[in-house]
């Protein structure tokens, strides 16, 4: 969601549909830039045992889907 073009908002909402964090991301487009360090190191913490992907997701600001496609580069040098 956008406000007024210049702030994202993201919501992380509950099972029965309450918002539990608000989480307010300024600039353009409200989108996180990360580097290719970044997006590795982030890859190879959800590698860790024990350690689940929604959770290494939820801690980054990130969603499951981007750390599966960056686990993907990672191990295809992408990320290298």
């Amino acid at each position: 969601m956008e406000i007024d073009g210049k702030m994202g908002v993201h919501l992380d909402g509950s099972i029965d549909g309450g918002v539990s964090r608000l989480e307010v991301i300024e600039g353009p487009s409200g989108r996180r830039r990360r580097t290719k360090g970044e997006r590795a190191r982030i890859a190879v913490e959800s590698l860790m045992p024990g350690v689940t992907v929604a959770d290494v997701a939820r801690r980054h600001g990130a969603t499951r889907w981007q750390i599966y496609d960056w686990r993907k580069k990672l191990r295809a040098g992408e990320l290298l």
